[in-house]
């Protein structure tokens, strides 16, 4: 429902005119400007009275000549449906990023009131208590889920095949592969994605986790990791082991390939919904999804426009980040998939199990009912395999 915030203020109708919450879930837009702090955190006018039909006729025949919207305007605003999609704060929310940047989301007719959020635990809970209706997620954040039985699914890609290496001192010439760590003191990041890589590597080398220390270091920490003798190895993705290796700190004991050869790695991120969403609003659900592959395509055709919306983003977040390094990250996810396959799914759950095995997990997560791919089909129907996504701001490129 779409409201002019002036008329409605002058005619004392704010508290009971916008709270039509059963009816539109919350998506209540005032195109006029709002005063700060008259939102509550559903996006509706504080201390808001629920509106039935009757008081709203009865609301529209005081309003009189002092029309909120022409009827025709009112009508063509409609079609704008307001959602809420949480993603990380990390270079993984590229493509969320780009979605709304690049103004897919727009196309699709969506508001989208996105918000970064560098906590895992914080979207989980966001998603259960239905704030949050769409999120970019990683897949051990996922896992979790799974494993709570947290009412969400996964509906499409969100980037593949993250570079991971395992790097050593480079003066340490005695490591050659991950079965002379043991005893050792393996470091990664908290809440690293590497944590059940390392994991299924160990098994497959017939070492146990107790077997070895593993070390949880903040991402300053692990670009030191060696220079401060805080480990004897680093197994992360790349974004932190290049600055390992380009310092002069270490070398590489197992490269990307190694460990997708090893293992047959796939590391398939996840785009989540809410289960309720995607029962009652399937249309709004179909709109996301198409804007999330048009921004996946685009990453993958203009790589460089990409990674200036990345370094912007993490400006704002105080972090500079140069060009080139931007747009190497861009270079370490794949996103030229969109529908999660078989082995996407057996892949991930082999990663629950390392997540488990290493003590992160109590039980272990099936995938069963989780995946809903008919959104992602539909959308890669409706492009087309080879077609541009084009980009409703291309022109406006990151500056």
């Amino acid at each position: 429902m779409l409201l002019g915030y002036t008329g409605v203020k002058a005619l004392g109708l704010v508290e009971t005119v916008l709270k039509l919450e059963t009816a539109t879930r919350g998506r209540v837009i005032c195109v006029d400007s709002v005063p700060p702090g008259a939102y509550n955190a559903r996006g509706l006018f504080r201390n808001g009275v629920r509106t039935t039909m009757k008081s709203w006729r009865k609301a529209a025949a005081i309003i009189g000549t002092v029309a909120v919207l022409p009827l025709q305007s009112v009508a063509a605003q409609q079609k704008q449906i307001l959602v809420r999609f949480s993603f990380s704060s990390g270079w993984d929310a590229l493509p969320a990023i780009v979605a709304i940047e690049r103004g897919f989301f727009a196309q699709e007719g969506l508001v989208v009131s996105g918000l970064a959020v560098p906590s895992s635990q914080a979207v989980m809970e966001s998603l259960a208590a239905g704030s949050t209706d769409f999120a970019a997620v990683p897949q051990r954040t996922l896992l979790i889920m799974v494993a709570a039985k947290a009412p969400v699914k996964v509906i499409a890609m969100n980037g593949w095949g993250t570079e991971t290496e395992l790097v050593v001192p480079k003066n340490d010439t005695g490591v050659k592969s991950i079965a002379d760590l043991k005893g050792k003191t393996i470091a990664l990041g908290v809440g690293s994605e590497a944590y059940p890589v390392l994991i299924r590597l160990l098994n497959k080398a017939k070492i146990r986790p107790s077997e070895i220390t593993i070390k949880l270091l903040s991402p300053a920490d692990l670009t030191r990791a060696f220079q401060n003798r805080l480990a004897d190895a680093v197994i992360e993705s790349r974004h932190f082991t290049t600055v390992l290796v380009k310092n002069g700190q270490a070398r590489v004991v197992l490269s990307n390939k190694d460990i997708v050869e090893a293992l047959g790695l796939v590391g398939a991120g996840p785009l989540v919904a809410q289960t309720s969403l995607i029962e009652k609003e399937p249309a709004t659900v179909q709109k996301f999804v198409n804007a999330w592959i048009k921004a996946l395509k685009y990453i993958d055709q203009d790589r460089k426009d990409a990674a200036q919306l990345l370094r912007i983003f993490f400006h704002r977040q105080g972090t500079l980040v140069s060009d080139e390094l931007a747009l190497s990250w861009v270079g370490m996810t794949r996103y030229d998939r969109y529908v999660w396959s078989p082995t996407d799914v057996a892949d991930t759950e082999f990663n629950g199990w390392g997540l488990k095995e290493g003590g992160v997990l109590k039980v272990l997560p099936k995938l069963d009912g989780v995946v809903e791919n008919r959104f992602a089909e539909q959308a890669v129907k409706r492009l087309g395999a080879g077609s541009s996504p084009g980009g409703a701001e291309k022109e406006k490129k990151a500056r």
